[in-house]
């Protein structure tokens, strides 16, 4: 290659200048001499994992700066605006921070015309909620919100047995009864998943609730202090379609004072007791309130450059891409490992690397003379790490026809090439004919080749993944998974780009074969399911239903499906691309959420029904699920 032939002239040069310089500093056997190559690549990871870029985080200048700097490369390596697109931009809006809005109140009515109004000290909403008005809804206690049916704890306990709660508020208790005990049959100090706000939230949504409020437990608080959750605080993403609201210890026990019924704390000490529910109606008094919940989007782009190709072939396209977008200053429900930390998590491996490898790529093709036989297209995605968004976006709104896309190529974390020189190809039983290519080519490029026929190799989903649910061949470009990972410790310094430049060489030759070829890359479509990764409701679970959500959906009218795996429980049952779950065992569905804890009920060789949107009609599924594929 032209970078080799250049960095061997210019150690020769370099040799010769200190045999007629004596008193020049002699070149110690283990120095390395970068290539162009590589000083391509440092200064591409270097611009993008800069702290100036804020992280890239969508919605920041710091990622905006990323997109330009991207285009102006693309423009340089002589790739053209895709048609359809706004100069190199496909712009696109995802979902904002959660934020309070006006109007904002709660109050409380009962008879008599006795009333209780909350001070807004007293009250927050909370964004794992909707917004919304409500107006005299019937108010019970339901303890702790919690359906805990499980043989191996020996827990058969239900806030909610015998309890009609349709279209009412519940007042519920946070965390789970024996909070501070080490033999509770939940999980004591440590908390089980019937603790969780997801878990309480669907609960009451699937019970028919129309609102929850929430207060803190008595053995949650510190220093006694009864501290009302942010709206933030409880997490960012919707987890059902009903208001959440939390409110201070001392507004219930208000309310349960006027009611004529015990506080709190007299509660929570008998559930302790003997673990039997304390729930209860507040007769005669009713909740009204106004939620207001901004969600206000953010404007992202996608950034695509076109080498268009000549020839029968011309109208085919390869997809190379890579997701530019990281996670900031992190937080708590940013998806940093470090989430208490503010410092700026630069992304340097995650995925600076990829996105430089991408521009790497389209330098070298770019600068070939001769044409190609197909249309190669250079994508770098925003909103990855909000759930693979901008690859969704994508294949939602192809700027090429999918029908006519004959590979994508994802590059994502691939700079950290370690001393055995193992690279992870990832997909390899997607494509057809593709492993032998894949293997051989690894020892010419100093690398050692770790295939991976399914779409996952204990690190999880990536852009690959929109692209195979449109029956796309994929390969996935891999380093592997370090204790820098979405930490502020990813930077510039902990990147090979040794490593990357031999990467480079390796999938040049990959891509020339790919685009050369006389025919198009046959898609096989994998019969067992990715081994972590790809379905949500499998996380901690033992039962597998094979479907792949469609992330980019926030319509909070159900679950809607991307994909389904072929040979999986959903598609022997009948689901299909684009149906929208919204319901599941008998219990509604409205978020993913709410999908996710219907799924946690069920054993494999469960039969279940479950309620689709297809077209506009709701259809009933028999559907057998399956056991979860061994790791």
């Amino acid at each position: 290659m032209q970078g080799s032939v250049r960095r061997c002239r210019s150690q020769v040069l370099l040799v010769l200048a200190l045999c007629v310089a004596p008193h020049a500093r002699p070149l110690a056997a283990a120095e390395h001499i970068a290539s162009p190559a590589e000083a391509r690549l440092k200064a591409d990871v270097a611009f993008l994992a800069d702290d100036a870029q804020e992280g890239r985080e969508p919605g920041t200048k710091g990622i905006e700066a990323a997109a330009d700097y991207i285009a102006r490369a693309f423009e340089q390596a002589g790739l053209k605006p895709a048609p359809g697109a706004k100069g190199y931009f496909q712009p696109f809006s995802l979902g904002g921070s959660p934020s309070l809005g006006y109007p904002l109140n709660l109050a409380f009515a009962g008879p008599d015309g006795s009333a209780i109004k909350a001070e807004k000290a007293d009250f927050s909403p909370l964004a794992i909620g909707t917004g919304g008005s409500v107006k005299g809804l019937p108010i019970v206690f339901a303890g702790y919100g919690i359906t805990a049916k499980d043989e191996g704890r020996k827990l058969d306990y239900d806030d909610y047995a015998g309890l009609e709660v349709k279209g009412k508020a519940v007042l519920i208790i946070r965390r789970e009864p024996q909070a501070d005990k080490e033999d509770s049959p939940f999980d004591g100090k440590r908390n089980s998943n019937f603790a969780t706000f997801r878990h309480k939230a669907t609960n009451a949504f699937q019970h028919g609730a129309a609102a929850v409020l929430l207060c803190n437990d008595k053995a949650g608080l510190k220093d006694d202090k009864d501290v009302v959750l942010k709206i933030h605080e409880a997490g960012t993403d919707v987890n059902s379609a009903i208001p959440f609201v939390m409110i201070s210890r001392a507004l219930a026990d208000k309310l349960l004072a006027s009611a004529g019924q015990p506080t709190l704390e007299t509660t929570e000490k008998e559930i302790d007791a003997d673990l039997k529910p304390r729930s209860h109606e507040l007769k005669g008094w009713t909740l009204s309130a106004d939620i207001t919940i901004d969600r206000k989007s953010i404007e992202t782009k996608n950034v695509v450059g076109v080498l268009e190709g000549e020839g029968p072939h011309a109208d085919e396209t390869v997809v190379i891409g890579a997701h530019y977008d990281h996670l900031g200053r992190g937080g708590v429900f940013s998806g940093s490992l470090a989430f208490l930390s503010s410092d700026i998590h630069n992304g340097a491996d995650d995925n600076a690397s990829g996105t430089a490898m991408v521009l790497e790529l389209a330098r070298r093709l770019g600068r070939r003379t001769d044409p190609f036989p197909r249309r190669v297209v250079f994508i770098a995605f925003s909103g990855e790490e909000r759930g693979l968004l901008g690859s969704q976006h994508y294949v939602q709104h192809p700027l090429f026809p999918l029908k006519d896309t004959v590979m994508m190529v994802n590059l994502d974390m691939v700079g950290r090439l370690n001393d055995k020189n193992e690279l992870s190809m990832i997909g390899t039983g997607t494509v057809g004919g593709i492993e032998a290519l894949v293997e051989a080519l690894g020892p010419s490029a100093g690398l050692k080749i770790k295939k991976t026929p399914g779409l996952s190799d204990g690190f999880g989903g990536s852009d690959h993944q929109s692209f195979y649910s449109k029956d796309v061949p994929v390969l996935f470009a891999f380093t592997g998974v370090h204790r820098d990972y979405h930490r502020p410790s990813d930077d510039v310094e902990r990147i090979n780009f040794n490593g990357m430049a031999k990467i480079a060489n390796y999938l040049e030759l990959i891509l020339l074969d790919i685009i050369r070829r006389p025919e198009r890359p046959a898609f096989v479509r994998l019969t067992q399911p990715p081994r972590r990764g790809g379905d949500p409701a499998r996380a901690g679970m033992s039962v597998y239903l094979g479907t792949m959500p469609d992330y980019g959906d926030d319509s909070k009218q159900g679950m809607k499906l991307a994909g389904v795996r072929e040979g999986s429980p959903a598609e022997q049952g009948g689901l299909k691309g684009g149906d929208i779950i919204t319901g599941f065992g008998g219990k509604p569905v409205a978020t993913i959420y709410d999908f996710m804890e219907s799924m946690g009920r069920y054993k494999p060789g469960d039969k279940v029904e479950i309620v689709v949107k297809r077209d506009g009609q709701d259809k009933k599924l028999q559907v057998t699920l399956g056991a979860r594929p061994k790791e």
